[in-house]
């Protein structure tokens, strides 16, 4: 259904009304929502029965977002009818600014919850006590303003950290520049990012001070061929002492297929990657193999897999690399991390990762001290790293629970 009605825009939609006769209301929403703010959903919204278990709902409203070619977010709300609502289904989006306050944003989300869920209560006995009010028309013609950055986006921003005590101190400074245009034919990104990380540590007589940098730029170029092809362009510059690199450059044309249409990736995606170019490399130290210096024919490719749903989401990653003078030099790995509802009240989320190592070729060949060790200093020779993440939920009691209470929170 359709809110326009008859193109007129609803702009206030007096729900309080409704909260007049709760026991008749049967509007059970289920809100699964990674940027809405529950708390303040519960307390602006007190005419719905807030299902705690997907189950127990008739109306599921699953919200995503992703960033928009001006630095904004763009939000999608999926409202699906269950039970007496089946077959009531619909989308509503809508984009905030870039410089949007959470307020502005709490606001923006919370207009379109309210519009997504009206049909519902038009269904229930007390829909005709819902009030609209509608701004005057006019025949006032309006005009698109003209943007003066053409569309394009620059974002600076910097931060420091620091800590210590009697026997030790550190500091972190780091700031990045990003500079981009997005349009629905193509996108060009490029930036730049800068770290400093410096620590002190002292024991009996003895004092220690390692000090890391690392810089990064880059350039990436993406053009949108089909609803399923894009042809990319990717060149970077960079130096790192805990990697060993005085200069690392690299330059890679690529290609990407996506199984499903690129519209479609608020909800799932299946993308294919294959990357291949050179980098040229600059050593600080002498490297394992004798080198100072070298060009280094490289190729990557990833499959990634993502999909959202009302039960949980997924995301899962296959990627590789190899250098192509040498093919046993290679990085091998993946990761997954979901979230999903097992049964009624029982959830369980993972996220884990494993590479397996063959392609330190840029290890200096000097030895590493027991504090490099200790204190991850200098990368050290491994093959293989892994990380993992599980956790479950399980909960019981009330179907539905309205009430926001912040003390002591």
């Amino acid at each position: 259904m359709k809110y326009l009605f008859f193109g007129l825009l609803v702009t206030l939609i007096s729900f309080e009304l409704l909260a007049q006769n709760k026991d008749s209301l049967k509007v059970n929403v289920y809100i699964r929502c990674s940027y809405c703010d529950n708390s303040y959903i519960r307390n602006e919204l007190k005419s719905v029965n807030y299902a705690r278990d997907i189950s127990d709902a008739n109306v599921i409203v699953l919200g995503m977002s992703e960033q928009t070619g001006s630095g904004g977010e763009k939000y999608r709300f999926i409202f699906e009818g269950k039970n007496e609502f089946k077959g009531m289904n619909d989308t509503l989006i809508f984009e905030s600014a870039q410089d949007a306050t959470t307020e502005e944003i709490r606001n923006l989300y919370m207009h379109h919850l309210k519009l997504g869920l009206l049909p519902y209560f038009l269904k229930t006995p007390l829909g005709k006590k819902i009030e609209f009010e509608y701004p005057e028309t006019t025949t006032t013609q309006t005009t698109l303003s003209t943007d003066p950055w053409k569309g394009w986006v620059i974002s600076l921003s910097t931060n420091g950290s620091f800590n210590g005590e009697q026997s030790s101190k550190s500091l972190n400074i780091y700031s990045n520049l990003r500079i981009y245009k997005i349009t629905d034919g193509w996108k060009l990104t490029m930036g730049a990012s800068n770290n400093y990380s410096k620590s002190n540590y002292s024991y009996d007589e003895y004092t220690y001070e390692y000090v890391n940098r690392s810089y990064n730029s880059y350039i990436q170029y993406v053009l949108s061929m089909s609803d399923h092809w894009s042809f990319g362009m990717f060149t970077s510059a960079g130096s790192s002492t805990f990697n060993n690199f005085n200069l690392n450059t690299s330059l890679k044309p690529a290609l990407e297929y996506n199984v499903f249409p690129y519209k479609m990736s608020f909800e799932k995606q299946l993308r294919i990657s294959y990357k291949i170019g050179a980098n040229y490399v600059d050593y600080i130290d002498t490297t394992i193999f004798l080198k100072t210096k070298e060009i280094l024919p490289e190729q990557d490719l990833s499959i990634n897999f993502g999909l959202v749903k009302k039960w949980g989401d997924i995301d899962i990653s296959i990627y590789g690399s190899q250098y192509l003078h040498d093919l046993e030099l290679y990085e091998l790995g993946s990761y997954i991390n979901f979230s999903v509802r097992i049964i009624k009240g029982l959830s369980v989320g993972l996220a884990a990762g494993y590479s397996m190592i063959r392609n330190q070729i840029n290890l200096s060949k000097s030895d590493v001290t027991q504090e490099e060790l200790l204190l991850r200093q200098r990368q050290i020779k491994t093959d293989y790293s892994y990380w993992g993440y599980l956790g479950l939920s399980y909960t019981i009691g009330s179907k539905f629970n309205n009430i926001v209470n912040p003390r002591f929170d």
